[in-house]
């Protein structure tokens, strides 16, 4: 045989052999999901637990006092703490304080429901408070209530509150101390 007739006979042996050697190409896919619930800012923060919403600083005055009034501070916006959610079906309520149970001797006049500032070095001692949601004073903030908006600004819901002490002692017998409490507020959305 000529070798060429070989040569040409091999190679395209060669050449057929490479063609139904090919390689195998699977397909498929990847699914990606992501789910996304309802939430809210709270003063800019997505934070769900240990929110500052501020605090009610009825200042330092003489325990003879006749009537104190405050309104919240030290919150998001000042004045009042900001709230901007996905969804606008969502409620901001109080649902309750630490001192809910009068301590021995109460100066003021309990609301409805009753709040005490209790005397942290002598907590047989409180001054009973109410809490508002209007400059004034008509609008009691009672718990697991809805309180109102008080302003829209730029999609951001403004709540504040103002606290009042009524029936104070205009006494010498109010023991001279710091007196707290604790609100406890939710946003359930």
């Amino acid at each position: 045989m000529n070798r060429k007739l070989l040569y040409v006979l091999v190679s395209g042996a060669l050449v057929m052999a490479g063609q139904n050697a090919r390689a195998v190409t699977s397909s498929g896919t990847i699914g990606a999901t992501l789910t996304l619930t309802n939430g809210c800012l709270i003063n800019g923060s997505p934070s769900q637990n240990g929110i500052n919403f501020g605090s009610l600083d009825f200042g330092t005055h003489p325990a003879t006092f006749s009537e104190l009034t405050t309104q919240l501070t030290n919150a998001g916006g000042g004045n009042s703490f900001g709230i901007q959610c996905t969804t606008t079906d969502y409620t901001v309520q109080v649902t309750g304080n630490t001192n809910s149970t009068a301590p021995g001797t109460v100066v003021g006049t309990p609301g409805t429901p009753a709040r005490y500032l209790v005397n942290a070095a002598n907590t047989t001692q409180g001054v009973a408070y109410s809490l508002y949601s209007d400059s004034g004073f008509s609008n009691v903030i009672t718990n697991n209530t809805n309180i109102p908006r008080a302003s829209t600004t730029g999609g951001v819901d403004n709540y504040t509150l103002y606290g009042r002490i009524s029936g104070g002692g205009n006494s010498v017998s109010v023991v001279p101390g710091t007196y707290t409490d604790t609100i406890n507020v939710s946003v359930t959305y």
